[in-house]
């Protein structure tokens, strides 16, 4: 399967030099599981205005993170979202995360916006329910989270699927071509600690040191990204034997 990235943000410059950009923290993220090497990968700079020609081009998108937010006044917010409603309509598999979790929601007639309830920071846990045949029937997933937007209401037709006090609309499905997460499984503890001690004038100290005392937990990003492409898969065989 020929899965496109579409790249919304950049890694923050001030990270070191250790830390890779959004779509190399994508493929390290998949690389641990074996069916990885079935696919293959390509980065789209959609923060720099470029899009696929055709919503045909590839098999799936993943939308990553981004500093933006969906209500920002970017020249490529609205072909997007353009975009996103082309890829559903064409049934084609959508993942979002974060800021993409928020622009698919968006897109597709439900509504992001800043949260009065501040920022989500941290590993956080995500109670799960309701759960498609491609997901385990776990009772929760946890999660490393950075945002202040969220998904304020679900777009029509979609399914929640994980949730919290501090996020209801956590994770989300539309059929079995839309997938969408608030939390970043793509990220690494390190990653998120670094980039917390760089932006630390965005928190206040007791939102920080909160944040940074969840690190010792686990977070279970992997798990999720083999959950992804189980996810993919199933839209494949599906559309395979249709």
């Amino acid at each position: 399967m020929k899965i496109a990235i579409l790249q919304t943000g950049k890694t923050n410059p001030l990270m070191p030099d250790r830390f890779q950009d959004y779509p190399a923290l994508f493929t390290d993220m998949f690389a641990s599981d074996p069916r990885t090497a079935q696919h293959s990968f390509a980065a789209v700079p959609v923060v720099d205005g470029e899009l696929p020609a055709s919503v045909d081009d590839y098999a799936a998108y993943i939308i990553t993170g981004s500093r933006h937010g969906v209500y920002d006044d970017l020249p490529w917010i609205a072909p997007l979202m353009a975009f996103i409603r082309a890829a559903h309509d064409a049934d084609i598999p959508l993942i979002g995360v974060c800021f993409g979790h928020q622009i698919i929601a968006h897109a597709l007639g439900g509504h992001a916006a800043k949260s009065d309830r501040g920022w989500g920071l941290g590993v956080r846990e995500v109670g799960l329910h309701d759960h498609p045949d491609w997901m385990p029937a776990d009772d929760s997933i946890w999660l490393i989270h950075i945002h202040q937007d969220q998904v304020e209401k679900l777009p029509p037709g979609a399914q929640l699927i994980g949730s919290n006090g501090f996020c209801p609309h956590a994770m989300f499905v539309i059929g079995d071509n839309v997938l969408c997460v608030q939390g970043h499984p793509e990220f690494t503890i390190d990653y998120i600690d670094t980039l917390m001690e760089v932006r630390a004038d965005l928190f206040d100290p007791e939102t920080l040191h909160g944040a940074q005392a969840t690190l010792d937990h686990h977070h279970d990003g992997k798990r999720f990204a083999s959950w992804m492409l189980s996810f993919l898969e199933g839209h494949q065989h599906r559309r395979a034997a249709a």
